[in-house]
């Protein structure tokens, strides 16, 4: 494996450069600029790591415990799903980081599935938060609902990740995160202006994982 290769996919992908953008021209290149940089600093891999460092820390009495508990999440729920997608890449097995193309969301979402099925196996065995424990199992769930509807259909995963993760801080820790409605609707507007979803796409994703969030949050009696 090239790591420096690697290392260029990633730092790319940070910097906001993805293939398959239209070319900008004068009129319209700083709104793309800003849906650019909106859709890479609200990306699902850059929100989980403040969302699981809050939900860890929610209601915790010791602090040092919980940050443990959450950097061993954030392996499995996005570290090891980013790393497989970055030598997807490199590998030419995926077009980009933002798999851009729906025929090949298919393998990432598998693995991501797996992946947040041993980290909840791995929380269950260290006897670890409950709190964690059930964004894995809203991440396992809706990833399968997902995967089936990608099948057929492109859902934003960049929509369905915000609206998730305002829906389940929104929950804990009350009125003070409903501004993160309106960041998703700020990353549901970038996916579109970008031409990576549909208005449909990014709405449906949203609703859905809102409404399957709110389900699991009340199954578990959060």
């Amino acid at each position: 494996m090239n790591s420096r290769r690697l290392t260029q996919v990633l730092k790319e992908y940070a910097a906001g450069s993805q293939p398959g953008e239209f070319r900008m021209t004068d009129s319209d290149s700083l709104r793309l600029r800003i849906a650019r940089h909106v859709s890479t600093v609200f990306a699902p891999f850059s929100i989980s790591l403040p969302l699981v460092a809050l939900v860890a820390l929610y209601h915790s009495s010791d602090p040092r415990h919980a940050l443990t508990y959450a950097f061993i999440t954030l392996f499995f729920l996005s570290l090891g799903p980013l790393l497989y997608i970055a030598i997807g890449v490199q590998t030419g097995r995926l077009s980009d980081l933002d798999i851009t193309r729906r025929s090949e969301r298919t393998g990432p979402y598998l693995f991501s599935i797996s992946s947040a099925t041993v980290g909840l196996f791995v929380l269950q065995t260290l006897h670890g938060p409950y709190n964690l424990m059930t964004l894995l199992i809203i991440t396992i769930i809706s990833g399968i609902i997902m995967l089936f509807i990608t099948l057929w259909w492109k859902i934003s995963v960049h929509a369905s990740s915000m609206a998730s993760a305002a829906t389940l801080l929104t929950a804990m820790y009350g009125s003070a995160m409903l501004p993160l409605f309106l960041l998703l609707v700020l990353v549901s507007w970038s996916r579109v202006v970008l031409r990576r979803h549909t208005v449909a796409q990014v709405t449906i994703g949203a609703l859905l994982s809102i409404l399957l969030t709110t389900l699991i949050l009340r199954l578990r009696g959060l």
